[in-house]
């Protein structure tokens, strides 16, 4: 039987701080080479149109950036320009880079500085593990689970052998959760997953609703100017998914006992088998019993002779139990500005995802398969400086 499962169609509105716990800043100092405070400096993030300006004190913070990894571009009139790369930024987590500027009385080249990461985080308060984009690519895994699943203290969606029940899981700031049994959805696109924040304790004020742990995922959003896409495609070809007797091999554990003509009639203890036989298969007391047993009810409805009974048995048990589909994943992620309309939407951008899979049943039941197809996008627009307003929707079907 189909089932259809909408886990979520939500549109929400991303602005100036209105979901910080997707996002992190960047803060810090910016001095002269005598350690005296520069007011009015520009900080930029390069590739973006985020920024700030450092006050009186030297003091600067720019808001709601993504996760990533970026290079920071400090620059006042009479200094050297100042570059500062490999910035990392975490979700919900506040990233300190301090500026040292020279002054120069002509145009000189611009000063390139590689960012260290402190030993110890001063904001963090919890166990919690970053994973990036290219920490993802360089894993040989095809399933956001899997990337979770390999942190320290987690097993499946488990953490710290608490039930996945327990667990948030979080993408984009909304909470993926199976109203049926409480169990998070993790169905996503590999490929569309900008960073993945895995947290085992120690939990912020803003989270509730949840005992063991966290997952705090970001999609990607399209660039504004250029078309990118990246897939995983993984297929398994047919093939049998057990070792050693098929399930409906007429000696099988299942079905020796009642096909058998050294027992099937009489019973399994009818001395034909020795007793390690017996003891490895079901009991069985045969179908002439088992006729004899539909004849003394008062149903003359249901009366079989033995070897009717055990023909109704076959045909119950009937199924062709060959696998001649394959098991396969697919996922791929289309992201860029849209036709059109994009200059004038400030840089209206789409990121499309696309997520199937397909695995087929040892044993086929009414349906001799498991497929999971999971459709996500993400528009994202700038609208004003400094904000910008993003729709994210997201539909599974499973069957």
């Amino acid at each position: 039987m189909i089932k259809y499962k909408l886990l979520t169609l939500l549109i929400f509105v991303l602005c100036s701080g209105s979901i910080a716990a997707q996002t992190g800043k960047i803060t810090g100092f910016v001095t002269d080479s005598e350690g005296e405070p520069l007011p009015g400096v520009s900080i930029v993030i390069e590739g973006t149109v985020q920024g700030a300006a450092s006050t009186a004190d030297g003091y600067y913070q720019i808001l709601n950036v993504d996760p990533g990894v970026y290079t920071l571009r400090a620059s006042f009139i009479g200094f050297a320009t100042v570059l500062i790369e490999n910035v990392e930024v975490n979700t919900d987590l506040t990233t300190r880079q301090d500026f040292v500027m020279s002054e120069q009385t002509i145009e000189g080249e611009e000063i390139v500085v590689t960012a260290e990461q402190p030993v110890v985080r001063k904001d963090v308060s919890s166990s919690q593990a970053n994973i990036s984009t290219d920490d993802i690519k360089a894993l040989p895994v095809a399933s956001l689970t899997s990337v979770i699943g390999l942190q320290a203290g987690v097993e499946g969606l488990s953490i710290r052998g608490s039930g996945s029940d327990e667990v948030a899981f979080n993408l984009n700031g909304f909470t993926l959760r199976s109203g049926r049994d409480n169990s998070p959805f993790t169905g996503v696109s590999l490929t569309s997953v900008q960073s993945v924040q895995v947290q085992t304790g120690g939990f912020n004020a803003e989270y509730g609703n949840l005992r063991s742990g966290l997952v705090n995922v970001t999609s990607k959003e399209g660039s504004a100017d250029r078309y990118t896409i990246d897939g995983i495609v993984r297929i398994t070809p047919p093939q049998s998914k057990n070792v050693g007797q098929r399930v409906n091999d007429p000696n099988s554990y299942w079905l020796r006992p009642y096909l058998d003509d050294d027992v099937a009639w009489t019973g399994t203890d009818n001395g034909a088998w020795d007793t390690y036989t017996q003891e490895s298969h079901p009991q069985f007391q045969g179908w002439n019993a088992y006729s004899q047993s539909l004849l003394a009810d008062d149903d003359p409805s249901n009366d079989l002779t033995p070897e009717a009974a055990q023909q109704a048995f076959l045909w119950q048990h009937r199924k062709d139990f060959v696998i001649n589909n394959p098991d396969y994943e697919i996922d791929l992620t289309v992201g860029g500005p849209v036709p059109g309309i994009s200059e004038k939407l400030g840089d209206l951008r789409f990121s499309s995802s696309l997520r199937q899979t397909q695995t087929m049943y040892l044993v086929p039941l009414s349906e001799d398969r498991y497929q999971q197809t999971t459709f996500q996008t993400r528009l994202t627009s700038n609208v004003g400086d400094g904000m910008k307003l993003s729709i994210d929707g997201l539909y599974s079907k499973e069957t």
